[in-house]
């Protein structure tokens, strides 16, 4: 119950609001909490867990490497999966208070979590491509991927933080987003074969 209400109190006031306030909201008293979660921060980092790994699920890694699936397919397949997840208004609002409050747990989230599932869309879209996928990642093709991702994210901010009307048909969204983003990495075209020379044939002697 306190853990529930904690998530609620954070994404509405943010993480610099005060635990006595979260208690009076919840009819309890600071001790108790304190007395289940230790600190204020312990408590922070129980909200980090259900929000944010609770969510998160590993078939999204296997679904992506699934080569039996063309590409496309698989990405417009993970992005409607990762959407449905994380369409939520405390997701996105705790994300940002906890960033702007100072703490690291988003940044934990992301670079334990984010970029690997960046780092493989880009060494599929490698493949893709027709390309060596164990080149060096290229920091602007990161940033491609990552420009693809967080559109999804301002789609929440917009929806979340701004309140502003967005798009229902998140279907239609989707496919059209990731099929924009792979129109900018068309396939490499496989060289032409060169023929061979004609030789003139040695006249008769």
């Amino acid at each position: 119950m306190i853990l529930d209400a904690a998530v609620e109190f954070f994404a509405e006031h943010g993480f610099e609001a005060q635990t006595k306030d979260l208690a009076e909201r919840i009819g309890v008293s600071q001790g108790l909490i304190f007395r289940y979660f230790g600190t204020k921060q312990n408590l922070v980092e129980q909200v980090y867990q259900k929000v944010f790994l609770q969510r998160w699920s590993r078939t999204w890694e296997m679904g992506l490497k699934d080569r039996t699936m063309p590409f496309p397919a698989r990405l417009e397949r993970f992005y409607l999966s990762y959407f449905d997840a994380v369409d939520e208004y405390h997701w996105i609002r705790v994300s940002l208070y906890a960033s702007l409050a100072g703490h690291d747990i988003i940044a934990r989230y992301i670079q334990s979590h984010v970029n690997g599932l960046l780092e493989i869309i880009l060494r599929e879209l490698r493949v893709y491509r027709g390309l060596p996928e164990d080149s060096a990642i290229d920091p602007l093709e990161f940033e491609l991927v990552w420009h693809l991702h967080s559109t999804f994210i301002y789609f929440l901010v917009r929806k979340y933080i701004h309140r502003l009307p967005v798009m229902e048909d998140k279907a239609a969204m989707v496919a059209r987003i990731v099929a924009n983003f792979l129109n900018e990495f068309a396939p490499v075209a496989a060289p032409r074969a060169r023929k061979a020379p004609v030789r003139a044939k040695a006249a008769a002697g």
